[in-house]
């Protein structure tokens, strides 16, 4: 009895250091969290992306040459499309219209009087009353009359576009940034006068590969994303808000394929967005068709999971796993593409257990400690 004691006690006095070493380990072991591998359909959603095309400056001009007679705004002043901005003197061609509007409307008169003649010629000659020589000359004078009205018309209308050349019009409603010119100052045609801010809805272009061109028609809606720096909101307490989704409609596609067989598609959007600025990047979220190819499920996973190093992209997979303890293994894997937050690859399988976090402190072959990041 006393010697089945002793092996107890020295039994126990050999284990106690081995079971404090293997505390110590599972302490020291580094924490990981995993993601099972589900293949997943994709959404029939596409990413493409383009640039800002926005409302912009222009300099307006007039058209032919002249003294200034009268600017009616001035800097910063707001206009409507088609209101009058500036005036030149053009009394010469405003004369011009004056004449040739009272050439028309003599014109008129005189074919008024050429066919009432002639009407009174064609009834006596249909009676014998006059020659076939009369009757023939009374109609030929109501032609040339009819086509001195069409002569005096065209030379109104001619006057009229010049005299319209002395008034310079607002092309859509803005802004006038800038007066170049002062009233009674000359100026050539072509020549600045004024700075206009247009308030014309921004545009975009996106750049569209063959593969998904079909899919995009005139009027489709599109979903704009900016990068999250321009899309800022606060709320009234000051604090920060999630940024408003900006929509678009398709406006045109080009006819012929660009860029090595991408097409350019301009949208325009739904309304103003003053925060979109010229030439700033965005990306445009388009639903479109599947194919066959694109019915294909995918394994999408977390930046942080994908690791590269000169060779290739890799991940960590998870073996041999006892009471949350697991082993890592290197898994080469290939990227293919990236969606929203997720980045598309091939070489995993189905259940393939795939370390999301704490990937970059770990080696191939080590112990961890494993929890699932779908149990949060």
């Amino acid at each position: 009895m006393k010697r089945l004691i002793l092996t107890f006690i020295l039994i126990l006095i050999i284990s106690l250091p081995l079971i404090s070493c293997a505390k110590k380990e599972l302490a020291e072991l580094r924490f990981v969290e995993y993601t099972k591998i589900v293949p997943e359909i994709p959404e029939n959603k596409k990413e493409f992306f383009g640039y800002i095309k926005a409302g912009g400056d222009m300099e307006l001009s007039f058209e032919t040459a002249g003294t200034i007679k009268k600017i009616n705004f001035t800097d910063g002043d707001a206009v409507r499309k088609g209101q009058v901005i500036a005036e030149i003197d053009n009394k010469i061609f405003e004369l011009e219209e004056k004449e040739n509007r009272s050439a028309l409307a003599d014109a008129y008169v005189q074919y008024e009087n050429a066919k009432s003649y002639y009407e009174r010629i064609d009834k006596l000659h249909k009676v014998g009353g006059i020659s076939d020589n009369d009757w023939d000359k009374a109609k030929t004078e109501m032609q040339s009359r009819e086509h001195q009205i069409a002569i005096s018309k065209e030379q109104l209308e001619a006057s009229r576009k010049r005299v319209s050349y002395g008034k310079l019009y607002a092309p859509d409603n803005g802004i006038i940034l800038k007066k170049l010119k002062e009233e009674n100052q000359y100026t050539d045609p072509g020549q600045a006068v004024v700075i206009f801010q247009d308030n014309r809805k921004s545009e975009a272009k996106i750049f569209v590969s063959e593969k998904y061109i079909n899919s995009f028609y005139k009027g489709k809606d599109v979903e704009i994303k900016t990068d999250a720096q321009d899309n800022i909101i606060y709320a009234n307490n000051g604090q920060e808000a999630p940024p408003q989704p900006k929509t678009a409609k398709i406006k045109s596609i080009t006819k012929t394929s660009i860029d090595e067989g991408a097409y350019r598609v301009t949208l325009i959007f739904d309304k103003k967005y003053p925060e979109l600025k010229d030439g700033m990047a965005i990306r445009a979220l388009v639903e479109f068709t599947p194919g066959n190819d694109d019915l294909k499920k995918i394994i999408k996973l977390p930046p942080n999971a994908v690791l590269e190093d000169e060779n290739s992209s890799y991940v960590w997979l998870l073996e041999d796993i006892k009471n949350n303890i697991a082993k890592v293994k290197r898994q080469n894997i290939k990227t293919l593409d990236m969606i929203d937050d997720s980045i598309i690859v091939e070489g995993l399988r189905r259940n393939d257990l795939v370390v999301v976090r704490g990937a970059n402190e770990i080696m191939d072959g080590q112990k961890v400690k494993i929890k699932s990041l779908e149990t949060e």
